[in-house]
């Protein structure tokens, strides 16, 4: 007995020596605020700080990001929180009546250059361990503190590699001046905080995995904006979504209010209720918001350009020192706020998903099964829940693609997503076809709907569809397999419909096999082959294994693959027809670099190296002028801007036999050489306000294309919704207008401004010319747009294997 007391004596007496003695110099060596910490050492002080307070904290390992680095939480209560953490999620998971713990959660350094928040994330933690025990004992805490490690230690890095001894406050300075892409962005160059909802990174489906672990009562978002403004926080601005509540509204002033004071006290400048609004539903403050949270974005100046210190416009000179002190004080003020109104959130959370009058109870999907697999997958993600309908019962609801009330029948392999569960208010928002605009100016796009992003048939219902079974997204794709009488096959056949195809060509191709596409439709054992399906004739790969080969390469793909036991087909052009054309294995480069949309470069990175999963050539534009591009045979050009001595380079590679394709405003590089031109564009210039620019402005609306199903480009698509986000109005004086608006269109959903929405008709979305021996693809809208507008993925794996067919 003496013994053992003697052991919780000098574990108590460590305990109590550490928590006094601990500094962030100790750890970092440095003051917190005084230098930048790199990833690393962050993960060492959190580790420090945990093992100084092991009775308050818990810290927590939840994944890892592209490049290794690690991604961490750290959990902060009293003894008894983090001893009982499961006890506590559960009681919060299923609206116990004993819920008494509210839970906040703090997020910093989603955007790796805004690099004050994780220096605050760390000295936030330290004050509530150390200073605000009363707070510990009614709430739960769960620090975040680097959502994007790889994008904060690209700019830690820049910052240390050119930062003078003096620490250089002239802006002017080059330690304020990020290169090309700077530190903004994850490793794929992607807008981590736009990704919430889309989850096509793996922070982000790292992080709501845990985030759906603990579903928060209050959840801040922590940010940097230019070195000229003051301090931004909530109350937001509209527009908000309709499924915000009136409580949510409530505490977003509390905040304020508690803010304000705080702000006051101090002589600190900021503002509210203007720019940051409440819709777009894939940000860290609505994600949270249309989950039951009270979702928050705070802004502090500084980003990428303030360093340790700048001189900024006023002649003031901003400091790390002081925009830490500014975040430090707001997320201690959110911690007071929900300590003094903890019951009222824990009781406004539990009723969240009660009372909405919901315009639709459910939305039925039908698609190909690709499609629909990765709409599961995502919504598996975000613990949505899916239901199979009773096949051939008769629905009635309004159709995303006739834009009216219609009566379905229900096939075998459509889906059901309710409103009535957990997550209802994130189905609504998700699937809804058109969204409520209190106000239309807006942070972001205006319309998102995950029917025309996926490319499926839906049907918005207002009354419940029964669902027979609830459905459980499969671990892995469903495994093609070859038919028993294969090894007799003269030929295989593929249909051309998903990016599973382009993959399984890519596959095929690497692996030398001899594959050709139908410039025509057939019919093959009553199956309708469209233009586009892949047919591997035995004879022209007799000299490899040809079974072997076609099994590896669709491994793990979801798959239809067909046999024909001869080269005749039932109807169409017999496979030795001049009508089956060979596809080349392509060479691709594509650019990166000053000039160039990283965020566009991204979505091009990601997509060859994720999505197709093929081999590709990175290049700077000055490489081109460098080295050539003789070795390529698709160039692929994201949005920006390259000098007329690389454009004409490039095209006269065109010219050549060259493919090149072009993303958004990257064709006016080229409008005086090729065939597009830019249409009813006025050149008058004379001074608008913010609403009166909206007029002349297209936020992200989504419009119905048509489709000229005679071009390789439009391979697979039998229809087409386009993500709109520029007004600006191209055509084709030549070549083709593969997928274009029609003349008298108008937007399926999303705001249009005044003065252009009747001039969009036959404005060019997705085109080709062919320019010497070589073609020019453009993709005036964007299809990769941020990863989620998966409609678009085929469409550029078109441009890549057919372009010049």
């Amino acid at each position: 007995m003496k013994i053992l007391l003697i052991f919780v004596i000098i574990v108590f007496t460590n305990n109590f020596f550490a928590q006094k003695t601990f500094s962030s110099k100790s750890v970092l060596g440095h003051e917190l605020g005084t230098e930048f910490s790199t990833h690393a050492q962050v993960v060492d002080y959190f580790e420090e700080l945990n093992r100084a307070f092991p009775n308050n904290s818990k810290l927590e390992i939840y994944g890892e990001t592209n490049e290794g680095r690690t991604l961490q939480l750290m959990f902060i209560g009293n003894e008894n929180t983090i001893k009982n953490l499961e006890q506590i999620r559960n009681k919060h998971l299923n609206s116990s009546i004993n819920e008494n713990i509210p839970i906040v959660w703090l997020s910093y350094n989603v955007h790796g250059n805004e690099s004050s928040g994780t220096e605050a994330a760390m000295e936030t933690a330290l004050i509530l361990l150390r200073d605000k025990k009363e707070w510990l004992d009614d709430v739960l805490i769960i620090i975040d503190p680097c959502l994007n490690p790889d994008g904060r230690d690209r700019y830690v890095n820049f910052f240390k590699q050119y930062s003078t001894l003096s620490k250089n406050s002239n802006v002017r300075s080059i330690e304020h001046q990020e290169p090309w892409p700077g530190g903004r962005f994850n490793h794929y160059l992607f807008d981590l905080n736009r990704d919430w909802a889309w989850l096509t990174q793996v922070e982000s489906q790292q992080r709501i995995k845990k985030y759906n672990q603990w579903m928060p009562h209050v959840h801040v978002d922590v940010h940097e904006q230019g070195i000229n403004e003051n301090y931004y926080f909530p109350p937001a601005a509209e527009p908000y979504h309709e499924i915000i509540t009136d409580w949510q509204r409530k505490f977003q002033e509390y905040i304020g209010e508690n803010h304000t004071k705080y702000f006051d006290a101090n002589n600190w400048l900021y503002f509210s209720k203007e720019i940051f609004d409440l819709l777009y539903p894939s940000y860290g403050d609505t994600y949270p918001m249309y989950n039951g949270a009270i979702g928050m974005t705070y802004e502090q100046a500084g980003s990428g350009r303030a360093g340790i210190s700048v001189v900024i416009a006023n002649g003031d000179t901003l400091t790390l020192r002081s925009r830490v002190a500014h975040h430090v004080t707001a997320s201690l003020s959110t911690v007071e706020v929900a300590y003094s109104h903890k019951e009222q959130l824990i009781s406004e959370f539990q009723t969240f998903n009660n009372d909405f009058p919901y315009a639709y109870q459910s939305y039925v999907l039908s698609g190909d099964s690709f499609k629909m697999n990765s709409l599961l997958r995502l919504l598996a993600l975000h613990d949505i829940k899916v239901g199979k309908p009773k096949e051939g019962s008769l629905i009635k609801g309004w159709s995303y693609t006739s834009h009216e009330k219609t009566t379905y029948k229900v096939k075998s392999n459509d889906i059901v997503v309710s409103v009535d569960q957990l997550k209802g208010p994130m189905v609504k928002v998700l699937f809804e076809p058109q969204t409520f605009l209190s106000d239309s100016l807006t942070y972001d796009i205006t319309a998102w709907s995950l029917p025309y992003a996926f490319g499926l048939n839906a049907f918005a219902c207002e009354s419940r569809v029964p669902n027979e079974s609830e459905l459980s997204v499969p671990n892995d794709y469903l495994v093609s397999s070859l038919p028993m009488n294969s090894k007799d096959a003269f030929a295989y056949v593929c249909k051309w419909e998903s990016m599973e195809s382009a993959r399984f060509l890519e596959r095929l191709l690497r692996s030398n096999v001899n594959v050709k596409f139908a410039k025509k439709s057939f019919q093959l054992d009553g199956n309708l082959y469209e233009p586009g399906s892949l047919v591997i004739a035995r004879g022209e790969n007799s000299e490899i294994n040809i079974d072997s080969l076609l099994i590896q390469a669709s491994a793990g793909l979801e798959l239809q693959i067909n046999t024909c036991l001869t080269g005749s087909v039932e109807k169409g052009n017999d496979f030795g027809s001049s009508s089956y054309r060979e596809i080349q294995s392509p060479k691709i480069g594509f650019l990166a670099g000053e000039g160039l949309s990283p965020l566009n470069t991204g979505e091009t990175w990601h997509y060859l190296e994720q999505r197709l999963k093929t081999p590709f050539l990175m290049l700077r534009p000055n490489d081109i002028q460098d080295f050539g591009i003789s070795d390529r045979d698709v160039l692929m050009v994201p949005e920006g801007s390259l000098s007329a001595e690389i454009s004409a380079e490039i095209l006269s590679w065109v010219k050549n036999g060259g493919r090149l394709v072009l993303f958004g405003e990257s064709v006016e590089n080229f409008l005086n050489q090729l065939s597009i031109e830019l249409t009813e564009q006025s050149n008058e210039f004379h001074e608008m306000s913010e609403r009166d620019e909206l007029s002349e402005m297209i936020t992200g609306a989504i419009f119905n294309c048509e489709i000229d199903k005679k071009h390789s480009l439009s391979f697979g698509y039998d229809s087409y919704h386009t993500l709109r986000q520029s007004a600006s109005r191209y055509r084709l004086k030549s070549g083709t207008s593969v997928f274009e608006l029609p003349k008298n269109t108008k937007q399926v959903s999303g705001f249009v401004g005044s003065r252009v929405k009747n001039d969009q008709g036959g404005a060019l979305i997705a085109g080709q010319e062919q320019y010497g021996k070589g073609s020019v693809t453009y993709f005036i809208d964007n299809p990769l747009f941020r990863g989620f507008w998966s409609n678009g993925l085929l469409m550029v794996a078109n441009a890549i294997y057919f372009a010049n067919d």
